[in-house]
């Protein structure tokens, strides 16, 4: 659908008694600041919509005199011929006051105003015009297809967001995984799950696995501690003698009818002498092995101070994360606040004309009165705008009170040290390690005089044993003697059952290990799954941010912002150039609202005519396929001022205060 305007008549509406402009393809509006030109835009959507062109339903439509004071009794028209699709619409509106005589009364008094409606000549009700606007131009529609400004200076970025992703529809999941290979995974791993939900899903996992991991040290400390220290190796050696004690014993009572009590004697004597011996070199082997249960103690000893400090080193990690990531909030925070003061600090107090007039009689009120509101407002305002700054500044300072004892508490943690301490402690523990893996036991009994002599005893008894011999021993005693052994034996199985349990709990532990490998390798799987999920993220708006731009010739949106974290925060700002609208100089802008346009004037297929103010300050305008109605500021405050004009502009028509040129 295209719109144009081909005439608009203005009578007493805003100053201008009785114009008539016709309109071209391109059309200006030439006058000085304060000479009307704005008006003609303010006549055009206040036909349309009630409105003036900066989009307020409260404004002055009526004429005032010298002294600034309404000119009662005053019809305020407006009449626009408009060209739908080739062919003509005539729209008129007139704004009048209602003048009423009550009874007993000489004259009559304003007792309010109404609006008179007519299309093509023929007067309707206001419900049937606003329907008929309806039916060729929405509102909303036509706000963004006629101001260059307005997208991009009167929209919330959500609403300017939400216009633009309704132009290029929806991006699937599918063409976001196919436009990046690496993304190939994520179709298996989504299914028929969103994005979203699969994001969660991973967070969860992954705090579930990282709860796990982290309890499996401690359960490997406990285990550790409960392992009974004994020497099995002495407790088998001492078993070995029991158990041979007790087979002497039996062999002794099975050959008691054979044996006298004088051999008896002397097999006691050859088995104590043996127990002796066995006794010493057990005591030998343990003194032999004192270095190595000293190695031991030690490496335990600094296993646990190693254990200690590897804990301490990974909760000051945490904590320093912690600290960083509450700082990188309260600055964010802060400088929100300093935004907040400046914009609070740059509000300046406007008046509506509206608050001077007075409430009963609807007549303006007297400039004393004026200025004394004024002031009183202004003393308001300025208060209110005071205890806004300090109240915004109080919070500035509790800030950056946080945040410095944030920093203090940063710099107290000496992290590299522990670490040092850490890497020592693990030194040690690999030294002590290494030695207790290359101990030798060496035990030598050569020069032990004592030992010798009683290997020389054992010799000579089992010389003179070995002559036949009547045995005269009594069996109680023998079985006596096995009784206490087979006790003896009891207590030491007792304390070998250790070994067991010991070999036990160290499985569990090896068990808990590889427990601890497996869950690094899933957290490694989870983790790439969440990479995955992020650029998945950076893709879609890739694409997001390509496909709006594709729409546009001179503009670029950047739709994302990404944070500190690598995370990403929605947006909407056109870029010309790389430079934010809002930074762009005023020619920029223009040509850059026009481009704006252009595009959504192709989504909505409806083109409306559109009003550029400071159009002087544009050398060229980009190519528009939309009526275009230029306001410009001349300067004609001398006589060759005029003439110059006059010159340049051959063609140009003067209407009341305004100049006007159709291209």
């Amino acid at each position: 659908m295209i719109i144009q305007i081909k005439s608009l008549y203005l009578r007493n509406f805003k100053g201008l008694k009785n114009v008539t402009i016709n309109f071209g393809k391109e059309t200006d509006i030439l006058g000085e600041n304060a000479t009307g030109k704005t008006t003609i835009a303010d006549a055009f959507t206040w036909l349309l919509f009630d409105k003036d062109s900066k989009d307020r339903t409260t404004f002055d439509i009526k004429t005032l005199d010298r002294e600034g004071q309404v000119i009662h009794g005053l019809e305020h028209e407006v009449t626009g011929v408009l060209n739908i699709d080739g062919k003509d619409i005539i729209l008129s509106k007139i704004y009048k006051e209602k003048w009423t005589k009550k009874r007993g009364q000489a004259q009559k008094q304003m007792t309010g105003h109404e609006t008179l409606y007519s299309i093509d000549e023929v007067p309707v009700k206001k419900k049937e015009y606003v329907e008929k606007i309806g039916s060729f131009i929405n509102e909303n529609i036509f706000k963004l297809i006629t101001s260059p400004l307005y997208f991009s200076t009167k929209m919330k970025w959500e609403d300017r967001r939400k216009v633009l992703l309704e132009i290029i529809g929806d991006i699937t999941d599918d063409r976001i995984i196919n436009y990046k290979a690496d993304l190939k995974p994520l179709e298996q791993l989504l299914g028929d799950k969103d994005i979203d939900i699969f994001k969660k899903s991973v967070s969860a996992k992954k705090k579930k696995l990282n709860d796990e991991i982290k309890s499996i040290p401690y359960r490997i400390d406990e285990l550790n501690n409960s392992i009974q220290e004994q020497d099995f190796e002495a407790l088998e050696f001492r078993k070995k003698g029991i158990v041979a004690g007790i087979k002497t014993v039996e062999d002794k009572l099975l050959d008691s009818s054979k044996v006298n009590e004088e051999l008896l004697k002397e097999q006691q004597k050859l088995y104590d002498f043996k127990t002796k011996l066995k006794d010493m070199e057990y005591e030998a082997k343990q003194e032999a092995l004192k270095p190595l249960k000293k190695l031991n103690d030690e490496l335990q000893e600094i296993r646990f101070e190693l254990n200690s400090k590897q804990n301490e080193v990974v909760y000051k990690e945490r904590e320093i994360k912690k600290i960083e990531e509450d700082i990188q909030r309260e600055e964010g925070q802060k400088e929100a606040l300093r935004k907040e003061w400046f914009a609070e600090n740059d509000k300046q107090l406007e008046f509506s004309e509206d608050e001077f007039i007075c409430p009963t009689c609807k007549r303006p009120l007297e400039p004393n009165d004026v200025e004394n509101k004024k002031q009183e407002m202004l003393d308001n305002f300025n208060q209110s705008k005071a205890k806004n700054l300090e109240k915004i500044t109080t919070k500035g300072q509790e800030k950056n009170k946080v945040i410095e004892d944030l920093r203090n508490r940063l710099s107290s943690i000496d992290l590299e040290n522990l670490k040092t301490e850490a890497n020592e402690l693990k030194s040690k523990s690999d030294a002590l390690k290494s030695k207790i893996d290359n101990f030798e036991t060496i035990v030598d009994l050569e020069k032990n005089q004592e030992y010798q002599e009683v290997l020389k005893q054992i010799k000579e008894l089992e010389e003179k044993l070995s002559a036949p011999v009547e045995m005269n021993r009594e069996i109680e005693e023998l079985k006596s003697k096995k009784i206490t052994l087979e006790r003896e034996l009891e207590e030491t199985n007792g304390q070998l059952a250790y070994k067991d349990q010991n070999e036990k709990m160290k499985a569990r532990m090896k068990e808990l290990q590889e427990r601890e490998k497996q869950l690094a390798q899933q957290i490694a799987e989870i983790e790439g799954q969440e990479y995955l999920c992020e650029e998945f993220v950076k893709t879609k708006v890739e694409l997001l941010e390509s496909s709006i731009n594709s729409k546009f010739k001179y503009v670029s949106f950047k739709l994302f912002d990404t944070q500190v974290n690598g995370g990403l925060v929605e947006r909407c700002e056109a870029l010309i150039d790389g430079v934010p609208f809002s930074n762009a100089n005023t020619a920029a802008q223009i040509n850059a609202g026009l481009d704006i346009i252009n595009a959504l004037s192709d989504h909505y297929s409806v083109q409306a005519p559109i009003f550029i103010d400071n159009r002087e300050s544009v050398n060229e305008l980009i190519e528009c396929n939309s009526q275009i109605v230029n306001l410009l500021v001349i300067d004609l405050s001398t006589e060759e001022k005029l003439e110059l004009f006059e010159k340049i502009h051959p063609n140009v028509k003067k209407l009341d205060s305004l100049y006007v040129e159709v291209a």
